[in-house]
C-alpha cells in the first residue's frame, strides 16, 4: 500500500471514529441539558470528564487530519476533502462523501445543543444575579462590575 493510500484509510478511519464520538457527544449533550435545567450540580460533575475526553479526541482527530491532508498535498478543509474524494476510484466517491456529509450534518447537530447549553447556562446565571442583586441591592459586594 502506497504512502498516500495509508493517508487516505488513516482520513476515513479518523472519520469514522469522529462520528461515533460525535454520536457519543450528542447523547452527553442532551444529558447535559436535562442536569443543568435540573441545577444537578452531581450528574454534571460526573458528566464533565466525558464531555473533555469526547472533545481531546476530536481535537486529535482534527490535528491528524490536517496533517494527513498536508501531507497529501490536499487544501485542509471540505473543499479540499471533496477535491480528495474526486480523485478516488468512483466506487468510493459517494461513500466518503456520504462519510463526510453525516460528519459534518452530527458536529452541527452537537453545535447546536452546545449553543441551547450555553443559553441555559446564561438564563441561569442572569436570574442567580438578579436575585442576589435583589435581596440587597446596597451590598456592595455581589453588584456587577
Amino acid at each position: 500500500m502506497s504512502n498516500a493510500a495509508q493517508c487516505v484509510k488513516m482520513l476515513v478511519q479518523g472519520m469514522v471514529e469522529d462520528r461515533e464520538t460525535y454520536s457519543q457527544l450528542k447523547t452527553l449533550l442532551a444529558d447535559q441539558r436535562q442536569w443543568l435545567i435540573a441545577r444537578d450540580a452531581a450528574k454534571l460533575d460526573q458528566l464533565n470528564p466525558q464531555l473533555i475526553s469526547l472533545y481531546e479526541q476530536l481535537s486529535h482527530n482534527s490535528k491528524q487530519r490536517y496533517q494527513l491532508l498536508t501531507q497529501l498535498g490536499i487544501p485542509v478543509g471540505t473543499p479540499g476533502l471533496r477535491t480528495l474524494f474526486s480523485r478516488l476510484p468512483a466506487q468510493h466517491q459517494s461513500q466518503f462523501n456520504t462519510l463526510w456529509n453525516s460528519l459534518e450534518q452530527i458536529a452541527a447537530e452537537c453545535k447546536s445543543l452546545n449553543d441551547n447549553n450555553i443559553t441555559v447556562l446564561s438564563m441561569q446565571q442572569e436570574i442567580l444575579q438578579n436575585l442576589l442583586n435583589i435581596s440587597e441591592p446596597e451590598n456592595w459586594l455581589y453588584e456587577q462590575l
